[in-house]
């Protein structure tokens, strides 16, 4: 099964290698998209997960690579699980794109036990914030801005990581794929935008309070 996300499922296996994952570990994941990673993770790791997806074509096919999984169609700010359920909670490529970031989070550290881990990997600002997009990128933030959204939602950041040059490798592949005016059009940043923010890719690692 192949994945499009920046980093790939290599990033993933790299982001869990911060977090305890046993067999009797349960974790959702927040945007499992076409539900890759979710796959890679029953495989690999044997643990209980579960995950959201708001839209109803990728749901579907996360549906049918993750058969017997429970998949809700949900968004972030209105998770349909009770409170401290999971012990990880893993969002790849999905902070960037919550509507109500503060409301997500406050709902991602509900359904954390205490000591839960959250995961994140996402696009981030290395030079500006408040950088706004209109396709794969709606919001680039800054470590500063995740890192007062998280302590806001009584986490405490535990590991932040430059994950390199990963969105840039991304973008060379869109280009060749599709071309530089569409590549940037899907992307809803332009170079120059993407070059004033000193665009990356960030990991984070945070455990509820």
């Amino acid at each position: 099964m192949s994945c499009l996300r920046p980093g790939g499922l290599e990033l993933t296996r790299h982001a869990l290698s911060f977090v305890p994952v046993e067999p009797e570990s349960r974790l959702v994941d927040i945007g499992c998209g076409n539900g890759e990673s979710l796959a890679m993770i029953r495989e690999e790791y044997g643990c209980q997960v579960a995950a959201i997806e708001p839209d109803t074509k990728r749901r579907a096919q996360a549906l049918a690579n993750n058969p017997g999984v429970e998949i809700a169609l949900a968004s972030a700010e209105d998770l349909p699980f009770e409170a401290a359920t999971f012990d990880i909670a893993l969002a790849e490529c999905s902070v960037s794109l919550f509507m109500q970031p503060a409301v997500a989070l406050n709902e991602i550290h509900r359904v954390l036990m205490p000591g839960g881990k959250l995961i994140i990997t996402d696009t981030y600002a290395r030079n500006a914030v408040g950088i706004c997009g209109e396709g794969m990128i709606r919001q680039l933030y800054s470590v500063n801005q995740f890192r007062s959204m998280l302590t806001a939602a009584s986490f405490n950041l535990m590991h932040a990581e430059d994950c390199g040059e990963i969105l840039k490798t991304m973008l060379g592949q869109m280009i060749l794929d599709y071309g530089k005016d569409e590549a940037y059009r899907r992307l809803g940043l332009d170079r120059c935008a993407l070059r004033q923010a000193g665009a990356g890719y960030l990991l984070l690692v945070a455990e509820a309070r």
